[in-house]
């Protein structure tokens, strides 16, 4: 998996997402980032510090360039989270939980799917069980 942080940066445009790879080198001190105006360069781990994250729909488009670019393991790092939800179980429904659960996850807990976007239902690592968008 290739763990990526995507970020934002004050350009002369506002504010512009940027993906950070703290796992790949790019040079001596610095590691591998990519914007859609400067592509590929290198960015220190000091750069990044007082950059906010982004949120997905900020870096959704340049998500999917770099699924284009031949990213296809992605582990994105930021901690956003989305809403899912799942039906009761049996024995939930027996002891008189029969609610629907509702709960957050990030997106390195959800995935995303091969075109980049949120997946619409996935199985929590934890529990087992099918949680739905």
């Amino acid at each position: 998996m290739t763990k990526v942080k995507f970020l934002l940066e004050q350009t002369a445009q506002g504010l512009m997402p940027f993906a950070y790879f703290p796992g790949l080198v790019f040079s001596d001190g610095f590691m591998t980032s990519y914007s859609r105006m400067g592509q590929h360069s290198g960015c220190s781990a000091q750069y990044v510090k007082g950059k906010r994250e982004a949120q997905y729909n900020q870096y959704q488009p340049l998500l999917k360039e770099l699924i284009g670019q031949g990213y296809n393991d992605l582990l994105i790092l930021n901690k956003q989270e989305f809403e899912y939800h799942r039906p009761p179980t049996t024995g939930e429904i027996k002891f008189g939980e029969g609610a629907t659960h509702y709960r957050s996850f990030t997106l390195a807990e959800i995935g995303i799917t091969k075109t980049g976007d949120l997946k619409r239902w996935f199985v929590a690592d934890d529990d087992k069980l099918r949680y739905t968008r």
